[in-house]
């Protein structure tokens, strides 16, 4: 098996766990109130959310109101002087008193004026003449003819910053005059915050309708980095009062507040260092299923806790003692599962019970097959000295004067019953009998039948070559009756020469390796030129083919050159 396989195997074992399975159904049962307690969860984050985001607008609104009213204020009277300013215009010392009067009435304005045709004032608070016809911005601002609000870091009267408020002035018949121009301080508007309502994560600033900043709420420079970094402020004219988080300039995530002040006119801006909805370092998805993991893992450690001791240790205690009896009949009456749940108590009772059954019963065969053996052994015995018996009434038959045809018929008669006897009394002991070894059974038939043919006038060279080769009894017998008839021909029929010793040789050799099943029995013997070869209608001829047939096997009888050869072919059972 590979590492793949075994790695597989594994994987497909835990998923059959009962650990696994029970897991797995906790999970299904816990999921609807997980999703159920997330789900609440959410609403919850998401109703903070508007509440937070509510609360920014709010803070941001009453931050911005101090300039938000200075702007609103200002865009008023300079729409109530741009109605007044066409009849001022026949008399110009009126229209400058005016403009004082203006400026003097609201203490937060430094200067009002009005700026002609010519983009040239005269009659303004000041009671000075100045110019504006080089300035790019007063250009655009002429050719647009709409009201406008502009931040000028030195202001022409004060020469400091000021945010400037300017409207058309037209006349009954739609008579485009020129516009007025309200200015006043930038620096004092943005500290009207009381400190009591400065909120030190809050950094608010206003910006006209063309996205240029109008006030800020420290340097304008440090500023800079903390506005939007996707388009701007420019980017957010236009946009109605809503709360937004983006990328500044410096690469942070901020919350951001709009609030229009004069719509398309002026905004402010309230910028949020630190969000107030405090989610932590997880996602606030995480937060919210945090519960429900929680109680999914305790319930889940509980269960299994309760499984393992309740279950899975006794049903591992019950494998064990089943596992010791399969390997050695052993019953271990021991009380591990005496604290199991009483089913499972019922289990190892009727293991037990099952157990002692199989032992008395596998006794009671063992002692049947015991005495089978016993049987089987002394009926083998009792055919083996019947036998040889027999074989010694042929001996005091053929001591007795008879001929030497009839002799030599007794003789091999009594090696026919002596290859049986040699066959049961290998039998009765060996240690099974169901199976016998061939090699050793032909190795003494061989050698017996060369002793009883081998005198002082003829001696013949014995080879053997066998493999050790354990056969079943109904083949080894008629195989061994047919090596008996085989050599008894061979024995008779050897002859030789001076240079050509009598040889008869017997081997018996697997075909297909160590473990082929096929074999090859040859029965060899030298035969000189004179010699007749068997005749094939012989009894000893006839009997070989009868044990070839029970066998199973394909038999050759043939001369080759020297030597005449019995050979057998066949698969072992």
């Amino acid at each position: 098996m590979t590492a793949d396989n075994s790695g597989d195997d594994t994987a497909d074992a835990n998923r059959t766990s009962l650990t696994f399975r029970i897991g797995a159904l906790l999970t299904l049962a816990l999921l609807p109130l997980g999703v159920i307690a997330i789900l609440q969860s959410w609403s919850a984050i998401n109703t903070a959310r508007d509440g937070y985001r509510q609360s920014l607008s709010a803070q941001t609104l009453r931050a911005a109101r101090p300039g938000a009213e200075a702007i609103t204020r200002a865009f008023g009277l300079a729409r109530g002087l741009s109605h007044a300013v066409p009849a001022l215009l026949e008399d110009s010392e009126d229209c400058v008193a005016a403009m004082q009067n203006a400026v003097r009435q609201n203490d937060k304005f430094s200067f009002a004026g009005f700026i002609d045709m010519d983009q040239v004032t005269t009659c303004n608070s000041a009671g000075q003449r100045f110019d504006f016809s080089d300035n790019p911005a007063i250009d655009q601002l002429f050719d647009a003819r709409l009201p406008d609000v502009a931040f000028n870091p030195s202001g022409n009267v004060s020469n400091d910053a000021v945010v400037i408020i300017r409207q058309p002035v037209r006349g009954r018949d739609d008579t485009f005059f020129g516009f007025v121009s309200l200015s006043f301080p930038a620096t004092p508007l943005a500290e009207t915050r009381a400190p009591a309502d400065a909120d030190p994560n809050l950094t608010l600033v206003t910006f006209d309708g063309q996205g240029q900043l109008l006030t800020t709420g420290g340097d304008r420079e440090g500023v800079a980095p903390l506005l939007p970094a996707d388009g701007g402020l420019t980017a957010l004219v236009g946009s109605s009062q809503r709360v937004f988080s983006a990328l500044s300039v410096d690469g942070q995530r901020r919350d951001y507040t709009l609030a229009p002040i004069v719509p398309d006119r002026a905004y402010a801006l309230g910028i949020w260092d630190v969000p107030r909805l405090n989610t932590g370092d997880l996602p606030l998805i995480l937060r919210a299923a945090s519960f429900p993991l929680l109680m999914w893992l305790v319930s889940l450690t509980v269960a299994i806790m309760a499984l393992r001791h309740q279950v899975i240790g006794p049903v591992r205690a019950l494998r064990m003692r089943m596992r010791s009896f399969a390997d050695g009949r052993a019953i271990f009456r021991a009380n591990s599962v005496s604290n199991a749940p009483r089913e499972l108590q019922e289990i190892g009772e009727t293991f037990e019970q099952v157990a002692d059954k199989v032992v008395r019963d596998e006794a009671d065969l063992e002692e049947k097959v015991h005495e089978r053996e016993l049987l089987l052994r002394e009926v083998h015995h009792r055919v083996k000295n019947n036998l040889q018996l027999m074989s010694s009434i042929i001996n005091m038959q053929i001591r007795q004067d008879v001929g030497p045809e009839a002799e030599d018929a007794l003789r091999r008669v009594q090696q026919r019953l002596s290859s049986l006897a040699k066959f049961h009394q290998d039998l009765y002991e060996t240690s099974s009998l169901s199976k016998l070894r061939a090699d050793q059974l032909l190795e003494d038939l061989t050698r017996q039948n060369v002793n009883l043919n081998t005198d002082a006038h003829r001696q013949i060279d014995l080879r053997l070559d066998l493999d050790k080769v354990t056969l079943e009894p109904d083949q080894a017998g008629p195989l061994a009756m047919l090596v008996t008839e085989a050599l008894t021909n061979a024995i008779k029929h050897a002859s030789g020469s001076v240079d050509a010793p009598v040889f008869v040789a017997v081997s018996m050799k697997r075909t297909g390796g160590d473990t082929g099943r096929q074999m090859r029995l040859r029965v060899e013997n030298s035969l000189s030129g004179h010699v007749l070869e068997p005749r094939e209608s012989g009894l000893g001829t006839r009997l070989i083919r009868a044990f070839a047939l029970q066998v199973g096997g394909s038999l050759r009888q043939d001369r080759e050159g020297d030597r005449y050869i019995v050979e057998l072919v066949f698969d072992r059972l």
